[in-house]
């Protein structure tokens, strides 16, 4: 029975000893995951066109500017009540942003049905319409 016991503690130590590293990296990694996340979101959100500083969107629906886009956190001033709300850049996803697109001069962004056609183009279609 204690020669049971004393195999028994041989085996787990050298479990222990072999694999025990793998528990730790497994531990360390599953803790740091969120930040590790957290810095990606940052990185892309920073790196990416889709916010710049100064551009005026509407955040649910109220309208904001942009004061900065930061690695970790997005500043807008909310122009109806002229406070700052602060959104860390992994929760920007859940908002709800909306952006006024540039405009494009004297066409339309999006041509109608009869303007366009392959064969000919765009701006020909819409010159004979206008003739008609």
């Amino acid at each position: 029975m204690i020669e049971d016991v004393q195999t028994l503690e041989n085996v787990v130590q050298n479990l222990i000893a072999h694999y025990g590293w793998i528990v730790i990296i497994l531990f360390v990694s599953m803790f740091f995951k969120d930040m590790v996340h957290g810095w990606i979101v940052g990185i892309s959100v920073f790196v990416g066109n889709d916010i710049n500083n100064d551009d005026i969107i509407y955040v649910s629906g109220r309208q904001a500017r942009v004061v900065r886009v930061g690695m970790k956190k997005t500043i807008f001033y909310m122009t109806d009540r002229g406070t700052k709300m602060i959104v860390p850049n992994d929760r920007l996803k859940a908002l709800v942003i909306e952006k006024r697109l540039p405009q494009n001069g004297d066409k339309d962004y999006l041509p109608k049905k009869y303007e366009y056609d392959i064969r000919d183009g765009y701006t020909k279609n819409k010159e004979k319409n206008k003739k008609k």
